[in-house]
């Protein structure tokens, strides 16, 4: 059976080590820029989308990074576990994670 784990980092140059290690202990995932909802709103006052033009070209560091991880159930508790290490239990890097079951997954990766 797969899960699915949601790991959500603030953006700082320890979550980028910890992203490696987590690479470098055999584990993958979708990656993307994200902002809370109150930065969102309250950072570009005037501003009614989510994402504009600003971030892509001047390439800017949205506050959070999102992970998703899509693996076997057996290794749940192994990546959760480095996780947890490298963020030394969220005190370290600002953050959270959550896992659930997928019940129907299909794909080649």
């Amino acid at each position: 059976m797969k899960v699915e784990l949601t790991l959500v980092l603030e953006t700082t140059e320890k979550a980028h080590e910890t992203l490696e290690q987590i690479r470098d202990a055999g584990f993958n995932a979708t990656v993307m820029s994200s902002e809370s909802l109150r930065h969102a709103l309250d950072y570009y006052p005037g501003e009614h989308h989510f994402i504009n033009l600003r971030h892509i070209e001047e390439q800017e560091n949205l506050e959070s990074v999102l992970c998703l991880f899509v693996i076997d159930d057996h290794r749940l508790e192994e990546l959760k576990s480095v996780i947890r290490y490298y963020t030394n239990k969220f005190q370290d890097i600002k953050g959270f994670m959550y896992s659930r079951s997928i019940d129907d997954y299909e794909g080649s990766i």
